[in-house]
């Protein structure tokens, strides 16, 4: 997926400031003082309401001038490890290479006691997803599933 590709597609975001209701739910689940990463983090709507929280955030998007610019799928996550990692609205629009390399860097970022937040949507221009499967992969490599709905998910790294 290219910056081209989400700057022509995708930018027109929903412009909203607040953060995502399912964040706003489950942000008791967020160890706080910890730090956290962003993946797609849009116009850093996700990340100013875990840094009110106390998180350290570490910003990254392929689009827009919010965050670290990276090419997700291509370019590695930061390097360091997580306590929260959130990747909300961005894992539907990585093709499946793509989607695993990112997942294999949330699994080599995260420590013990890792929250994992991802929520996915269906959109137009999506490609095809499993939740169960992306659960799955993370399962198989010591997660727990926190709460899984159809298209979101909360794992924690035991």
């Amino acid at each position: 997926m290219t910056r081209k590709y989400m700057n022509e597609r995708w930018c027109v975001r929903c412009n909203k400031s607040d953060p995502t209701p399912y964040l706003k739910k489950y942000d008791q689940l967020l160890q706080r003082s910890e730090r956290a990463l962003d993946i797609g983090c849009g116009n850093g709507r996700n990340t100013k309401y875990m840094e009110k929280l106390g998180l350290k955030v570490d910003s990254i998007d392929m689009a827009g001038d919010f965050g670290k610019k990276c090419i997700l799928g291509e370019d590695p996550l930061p390097k360091r490890k997580y306590g929260v990692i959130i990747a909300n609205y961005v894992l539907m629009f990585l093709n499946t290479r793509e989607r695993y390399k990112v997942m294999k860097d949330i699994n080599e970022r995260s420590k013990v006691g890792t929250i994992f937040m991802a929520e996915m949507y269906p959109a137009k221009d999506a490609h095809s997803y499993d939740t169960n499967k992306i659960v799955g992969y993370f399962i198989k490599r010591g997660w727990t599933k926190v709460r899984k709905a159809k298209d979101r998910f909360i794992l924690r790294k035991d």
